[in-house]
């Protein structure tokens, strides 16, 4: 990726690199559905189950990212970050499952399979074999992609308690503090590295977005 060439920060260049597969995520039907409140029951289940899934998996990764932070004042933020997913996101997941009355046996996490696969082996392989910017730049992809899809939907809420509150999760507080640290942390970050890692961290924001789009789309069966 060549150096900066003009007044866009180092993130919203990667996204404008990416523009194409960021607008096919941000127009993904599982997403016009949320925002439009014509979500299926069945896909919305089922989607819980996917994405509750994944939360080890991020887990994981922001583990090894807090470990491969270059300093403890990255690592506390990223704690934070951790404390969220392992808190507010774990106990919205157990209150939705009741909800919408799901049977006991499928108020677990789905394994990665078909669809789903892609998005945890990415975390994964970047987690444990890449380094820090690089796994920052999988969270971006995935998060900033959240907080834009729920900041839309939000403005329209859901007649369903359990999706508008998932909506609400991703499209404020602290999460979109996440978020804006993200990319505060990249953008600093970014332009100081070689041109071959910004070119990776272009590719793997791109991938994030990429395996988010199959993900979703698993939701349907």
């Amino acid at each position: 990726m060549p150096s900066q060439v003009s007044d866009a920060s180092f993130c919203e260049t990667l996204r404008a690199r990416a523009r194409s597969t960021w607008d096919a995520a941000v127009d993904h039907r599982f997403f016009r559905e949320v925002a439009s409140d014509a979500l299926a029951e069945d896909v919305f289940a089922r989607y819980l189950r996917i994405e509750y899934g994944f939360i080890d998996t991020a887990a994981a990764a922001l583990g090894y990212a807090i470990a491969k932070a270059p300093s403890f004042r990255e690592r506390r933020r990223l704690a934070l970050n951790l404390d969220g997913l392992v808190t507010d996101q774990e106990r919205f997941f157990v209150e939705a499952f009741e909800r919408i009355s799901a049977p006991q046996d499928q108020r677990t996490g789905l394994p990665p399979r078909g669809e789903s696969a892609a998005l945890h082996e990415l975390f994964r392989s970047v987690a444990t074999a890449e380094a820090y910017e690089e796994i920052l730049a999988c969270f971006l992809g995935a998060e900033w992609l959240y907080l834009t899809w729920c900041s839309r939907a939000n403005r329209t809420p859901s007649a369903r308690p359990a999706i508008r509150d998932w909506v609400a999760l991703h499209a404020g507080g602290a999460f979109a503090e996440g978020v804006a640290w993200l990319r505060s942390e990249l953008d600093t970050r970014g332009p100081r590295l070689t041109a071959a890692r910004q070119a990776r961290l272009g590719d793997l924001f791109e991938r994030a977005l990429t395996t988010e789009i199959a993900f979703h789309t698993a939701a349907y069966g």
